[in-house]
């Protein structure tokens, strides 16, 4: 058989420029049909045809179904954007989420809540005062037995001289007052739901109020209401401990001023810290709900 010059050619362009035929690569392509459609089809069988590729066309399809079929790192396909697989033709929209959600929610519940229950609670503070008085009444009753009278102290300090004695007669009428003021603020921070130490302050405000109202019309107002042993307190220790003292206050001046705004303090100290520590238990419902 003669070796021809057009048959050389043809053999060049088949086998390729370097005569190497491993070069070429085959890839099975499906065709549609069955025993009954295309009659190119096998029957019974897998319908398959196969197409030769050049090495460049082959890289590039290996390119592409690796790209495609690409792995996340917790072993799952996604899709070439990098999300899940998605089914062709459907375009999944998925809404944008604003970042530290899930971290503002508590503090913006908190937030409502506190527009609708916080803030000072009259009621709340005026019931924390009353009995503010009625501790205070009985604290100064039980001191004056065992401190105060020994030592000789009252609290009319008009007309006398600042000693040891009335000193520490003043550090006991101030631990007094912060007690008393400390279990009134805290009955008024179990009370409400918020803020509980500015309510245990206003029973400050309540407890200056109702010592000028019952100063002034006591025996008409607690008589009323009150039973006997309760008023008979409260009356005594209006009559002889807040009128007394306030004269003398007065009459000391400056020192008189600095007593009344020791004691002041005070009270809105023991207030507040009790309001505060009875709050807590409003704090501690919430942050178990």
């Amino acid at each position: 058989m003669d070796d021809r010059p057009q048959d050389r050619a043809e053999e060049r362009r088949r086998r390729g420029p370097l005569g190497d035929e491993a070069a070429e690569e085959t890839r099975r392509v499906p065709q549609s049909g069955g025993p009954g459609g295309d009659p190119g089809g096998s029957q019974g069988g897998e319908d398959t045809a196969t197409r030769r590729l050049s090495p460049e066309e082959a890289e590039r399809e290996a390119a592409v179904r690796e790209g495609a079929t690409r792995e996340s790192p917790s072993g799952e396909a996604t899709s070439p954007r990098g999300g899940p697989p998605e089914d062709e033709g459907k375009r999944v929209i998925r809404p944008a989420r604003a970042q530290g959600d899930e971290d503002d929610m508590p503090y913006t519940r908190e937030e409502r809540l506190r527009d609708v229950y916080g803030g000072v609670d009259w009621l709340a503070s005026f019931i924390g005062a009353v009995f503010a008085l009625l501790c205070a009444g009985l604290l100064l009753l039980l001191f004056s037995g065992l401190v105060l009278g020994p030592l000789g102290f009252t609290l009319d300090l008009r007309g006398r001289e600042i000693d040891a004695a009335i000193i520490i007669g003043l550090v006991v009428v101030g631990a007094t007052l912060l007690i008393s003021y400390f279990v009134g603020g805290y009955i008024t921070g179990r009370l409400v739901r918020f803020d509980g130490g500015r309510n245990g302050a206003a029973t400050v405000g309540w407890s200056v109020l109702l010592t000028i109202i019952f100063g002034f019309f006591g025996a008409v107002l607690l008589g009323s209401f009150l039973p006997d042993s309760v008023f008979g307190v409260v009356q005594g220790f209006l009559q002889n401990t807040v009128i007394p003292t306030a004269g003398g206050l007065f009459e000391l001046g400056l020192v008189g001023a600095g007593i009344a705004i020791g004691a002041i303090l005070l009270m809105l100290l023991g207030g507040a810290l009790g309001g505060r520590l009875g709050n807590r238990y409003h704090t501690r419902i919430d942050e178990t709900t």
